[in-house]
């Protein structure tokens, strides 16, 4: 048997370009208080396990806790687990786990429990789509009260970046059984959720049970729910709210003058792109694909609609991550776009739809400079505005020809391909399959060795920028901001949202 060690783990996984945080001034903690918080959007739902909303698990991230975890720099840590093991082949993991936890209900929380969760999450009858987190994984087991026994088919070392994702938290199977785990799942993380009203927002109250002593420093945190980026500005400089998740793009260099308020900004692991329905015509046409591609203007777009809170990127990961690619094959030549049309046998152009939604206001901004943008290569697109439930909805039946969407919160370097490109997988919603790629994603997801894997995900990245199921628009910058009465609390690249350590000078 070898250890990994943290940093091991972190080195595997190329994570360690990130530079270090500010660190706030900090003067004597202030325990006690009501944090009001302000989110984008609606959780869909609080099931860790059935959930595909990055806004549920911001929420959860105060909740649960996984087995290993993401400091702030993105390197992975021991959370439930305070050890691990591989064997020599690498094809079983051992988790030592931490001794004295309990739920926020006070029950004891032991291996059985981890076991279940995960086995819950890999049952094809919970049908999650999050459950590629431990695809390849053949059994969970538990050989004691405090040791947790993954074992895969085939080595991974990105199984512990998989194990990062709320999806995988750890919860107590009794909210399973009262049928409660959809609105206020139990776990053992720093806060306990009180209070679910769908469109109004959360409340959390501090778990007595918790295993860090001390924390966390807050009684509660008051999430509401406030769509309108407007409102969510105004609130947070009226005093109404402590802490937005966002605000408005064009109001950064104003509020950053605020002495009132930090703007607290950082390069995310994240991406927007455009979806393309494969299974329409003519968009079936890599040709016709790769003609939008070459004729929009990233940089238009990331001025427009984001006001240069991003980076124009043609491919995924962004240029902080030790697996970034420069590979960018597309001019924005009308010229060439206008040829690529031609072979795809529409060289007048066609009609076609953008999908958007009011709940993300950026995709209607991306969506109508793409909508002029494509005009000029005869491309007559509509905007397709829908409800959030709606959108998510089309996107599942396949009922789009274009969407405007991001994925956040990317760890390993397979976040950003496997789920979404892999055949068949559960995010794949653009109905995209190629063979040869899902060769290379297999091998690069369970390759140990670092420099094939840097070499694999060179090649996978090249086949989805060319074949143009996903077309790649910028990585975004993670931005929160805040009153200055907020302490302990900093933006992270993983746009994970932890109020553990918040506390309130005031």
């Amino acid at each position: 048997m070898k250890t990994r060690s943290a940093l091991t783990a972190a080195l595997v996984l190329g994570l360690i370009l990130t530079p270090a945080l500010p660190v706030q001034a900090q003067a004597a903690v202030k325990k006690g208080g009501t944090l009001e918080a302000a989110w984008t959007q609606e959780p869909a739902s609080l099931d860790p396990d059935v959930s595909s909303a990055y806004s549920s698990f911001q929420i959860l991230e105060n909740v649960l806790d996984t087995l290993v975890t993401l400091n702030t720099r993105g390197n992975i840590i021991p959370s439930l687990a305070t050890s691990w093991k591989t064997s020599a082949d690498g094809k079983t993991w051992t988790f030592t786990l931490r001794p004295g936890v309990k739920f926020s209900n006070g029950r004891a929380m032991t291996a059985a429990d981890v076991v279940y969760s995960l086995n819950r999450l890999r049952d094809p009858k919970t049908g999650s789509g999050n459950a590629y987190h431990l695809s390849g994984v053949t059994s969970v087991t538990a050989p004691n009260a405090h040791t947790v026994v993954l074992t895969l088919k085939e080595a991974r070392t990105n199984i512990l970046g998989d194990l990062t994702s709320k999806s995988t938290g750890v919860f107590a199977r009794e909210g399973v059984a009262n049928k409660t785990i959809a609105t206020a799942p139990i776990g053992t993380g720093p806060f306990r959720i009180t209070s679910y009203q769908p469109g109004v927002g959360v409340k959390l109250a501090r778990n007595p049970y918790y295993w860090q002593a001390g924390l966390p420093y807050l009684d509660g945190i008051d999430i509401r729910v406030i769509p309108d980026e407007g409102v969510r500005r105004s609130s947070l400089v009226s005093g109404d709210v402590d802490w937005v998740m966002a605000v408005p793009p064009q109001d950064i260099p104003t509020l950053k003058k605020n002495p009132k308020l930090v703007v607290d900004s950082v390069p995310a692991f994240a991406y927007w792109y455009i979806g393309v329905n494969t299974r329409r015509k003519p968009l079936d046409q890599k040709p016709v694909r790769q003609a939008i591609a070459e004729a929009i203007n990233r940089d238009q777009i990331v001025q427009g609609a984001m006001f240069g809170q991003a980076v124009v990127n043609q491919g995924p990961i962004p240029a902080n991550n030790a697996f970034a690619q420069r590979y960018s094959p597309y001019t924005g030549s009308l010229d060439k776009a206008r040829a690529l049309l031609a072979a795809g046998r529409v060289p007048q152009g066609f009609e076609t739809s953008i999908m958007v939604t009011t709940q993300y206001p950026e995709t209607v901004r991306i969506a109508q400079i793409l909508q002029a943008q494509l005009a000029a290569l005869g491309i007559k697109a509509s905007i397709r505005t829908l409800e959030w439930a709606q959108w998510l909805e089309e996107e599942g039946k396949g009922n789009y020809d274009l969407f405007v969407l991001n994925w956040n919160a990317m760890v390993d370097p397979g976040d950003y391909f496997y789920a979404q490109h892999r055949t068949g997988q559960g995010f794949n919603f653009t109905g995209y399959s190629n063979p040869t790629l899902d060769k290379l994603l297999d091998a690069a997801r369970f390759s140990t060795n670092d420099a094939q894997r840097k070499a694999l995900y060179a090649q996978i990245n090249k086949i989805v920028v060319d074949d143009a199921p996903y077309i790649y628009l910028f990585n975004p910058y993670n931005v929160n901001a805040y009153s200055t009465a907020v302490k302990g609390y900093a933006a992270r690249p993983d746009q994970a949202i932890n109020f553990t350590r918040t506390w309130l000078n005031r």
